[in-house]
């Protein structure tokens, strides 16, 4: 690590699919809007479960279609995800979310584990200065790849 100002980024890295929901009888609902597919199901799970379910105790003709469901789920979308990127440490491993907010923490985070390195290494590798470098790596929540 150098004594300059290191140069992290905050970049997307990929994308995943944003859910929402929609219901035949309830126009404006459009469920929540999210990237956890579990959270989503189970929103509209429970939007399902304020509608009666209109076929229950209804015969079935055999080679008749099954009604559709009156609450879906459905794709709306795409979301970013985002990666802490440092120039400074080639074999990095930023940790990324679609959460902007927590990945600039987790940048900070990062930045922080700089920081230290320079202290320890302008005071001469005093104890304490190890110790505070070693506290900063361990709340960094990325990591370095090792091997080629």
């Amino acid at each position: 690590m150098s004594t300059t100002t290191p140069s992290i980024h905050i970049r997307p890295i990929a994308t995943v699919p944003l859910y929402g929901g929609t219901c035949d009888l309830c126009p404006s609902w459009v469920g929540e809007r999210t990237d956890d597919l579990d959270a989503h199901m189970e929103d509209v799970r429970a939007h399902a479960r304020t509608h009666p379910n209109p076929t229950a105790g209804a015969p079935w003709t055999p080679g008749s279609v099954a009604p559709s469901p009156v609450t879906r789920g459905v794709e709306v979308g795409t979301a970013l995800i985002y990666g802490v990127i440092c120039d400074e440490c080639p074999r990095y491993e930023g940790p990324a979310s679609a959460d902007r907010h927590r990945v600039d923490e987790y940048a900070e985070l990062h930045r922080a584990t700089h920081t230290a390195h320079q202290s320890m290494r302008t005071e001469s590798y005093s104890s304490q200065a190890i110790a505070a470098h070693r506290a900063a790596v361990q709340a960094d929540p990325g990591r370095w790849a090792h091997g080629a």
